[in-house]
């Protein structure tokens, strides 16, 4: 299995879907252990709302991606779209 980086952008709209289906989201992901390694938000200035969020996932292909990211409770808001890249060589620095 390949690692994969899933990044997200969030519609404005987000901000009030982020507050009300944030336990439902991370009881999803934690429920994935298989393909879900790590995940945050992100914003454009520390401390700002945030408008996006980066998943780090390992799975065999795309497929298996996709249907993790439609399963999520934020995702299925409809503010949300991603885009999935591909991982090379990792560094690890001790």
């Amino acid at each position: 299995m390949n690692h994969w980086i899933v990044i997200f952008e969030d519609a404005p709209e987000m901000i009030a879907v982020r507050e009300r289906l944030f336990a439902d989201h991370v009881a999803y992901l934690t429920a994935q252990p298989d393909i879900f390694v790590d995940g945050t938000s992100l914003s454009t200035e520390e401390g700002a709302d945030p408008t996006g969020g980066m998943w780090i996932v390992k799975a065999a292909n795309k497929d298996n991606i996709v249907r993790l990211i439609k399963g999520d409770p934020m995702y299925q808001s409809g503010h949300r779209s991603y885009k999935i890249f591909a991982t090379g060589k990792t560094l690890y620095v001790s």
